[in-house]
């Protein structure tokens, strides 16, 4: 099943995707359009009210814009050093512990929108393109079986890091959580659409040039490990949304680095949940700091 929002006459509706690539909303019991897919993941029988949507639903029009997913999780949790190619093109070593931060729910955008690239730090933004899980029941302590169960589908995500500011200080959360600069979408997938996660190719083009290429069983803690670890700190509620981290092939690592600049476009694109694409543009005039200092982009960036 392929879940997505959409923009139809000026409203975001929840919809579930046709085999004929068409969408038809979706309604909670009651008949009232739900207006986004965490919304939809808290009714319990949600799955029966995506598939009552196949049949009844209202067929939107061809070429109805979508937006992102998820539009008010509540939580973003995000997780760096989860690649092994990724970690050795860095001169890291493979952590015994998934790393985490975060972001705020309103650091996220859709797909297809333009990504202004922040006037404050406009020279050093970097893509990364990511694996997302889109937490379903959600509970606490979860494992194995249950920590997978616990998955309502995933869908694709770059997270943009502003890498200046991201290492101004030992938190990331500054530049890794700018608003509206972490695109995500383009569908949510269902776990039995994608049995075969860890073969499946997570692929990055800029300006359509290959950046990242990696298969998911690349990663050293698995979706299920990473649903497990989390729930085993704070109980994940539906909707919830954990980024699993990017493969190699960043643009800060590479000689010389290459980051985004005004009109890119990049494609983070997965095979059985489509492409997540988006351009970049330069924002309005920088903003002067109080003092001269700088801040220099080292090795280790996740």
């Amino acid at each position: 099943m392929r879940l997505a929002v959409l923009e139809h006459e000026g409203a975001a509706l929840a919809a579930v995707e046709l085999a004929d690539g068409s969408f038809t909303t979706i309604a909670d019991r009651e008949g009232r359009p739900i207006r986004d897919v965490a919304e939809l993941l808290k009714q319990q029988d949600w799955p029966a009210l995506a598939r009552e949507a196949m049949k009844t639903g209202q067929r939107l029009p061809a070429g109805t814009a979508l937006l992102a997913p998820l539009r008010a999780p509540e939580s973003v949790i995000c997780v760096g050093v989860n690649y092994r190619a990724h970690i050795a093109e860095m001169g890291d070593t493979v952590p015994l512990w998934p790393t985490l931060f975060s972001k705020l729910p309103r650091a996220l955008t859709g797909p297809g929108a333009v990504v202004e690239l922040p006037a404050a730090a406009p020279d050093n933004v970097d893509y990364e393109g990511e694996l997302a899980i889109v937490i379903g029941t959600g509970g606490r302590d979860l494992e194995g079986q249950e920590a997978w169960d616990a998955i309502a589908g995933f869908t694709l995500a770059n997270d943009v890091s502003v890498r200046d500011v991201q290492f101004r200080t030992g938190q990331w959360f500054a530049g890794k959580t700018w608003e509206a600069m972490t695109p995500i979408g383009p569908v949510i997938v269902t776990p039995d659409e994608l049995l075969d996660l860890d073969s499946r190719e997570l692929r990055v083009h800029v300006n359509g040039q290959s950046r990242q290429l990696a298969t998911i069983g690349d990663q050293v803690f698995t979706v299920t490990t990473l649903v497990s670890y989390i729930s085993s700190i704070v109980s994940l509620r539906p909707g919830d949304l954990i980024l699993t981290g990017t493969p190699g092939g960043v643009g800060v690592a590479m000689d010389p680095q290459k980051f985004l600049r005004d009109g890119d476009e990049v494609k983070v694109a997965m095979d059985g949940i489509g492409v997540l694409r988006n351009t970049f543009h330069t924002s309005g005039r920088p903003v002067e700091l109080e003092d001269d200092r700088q801040t220099t982009v080292v090795a280790g960036v996740r």
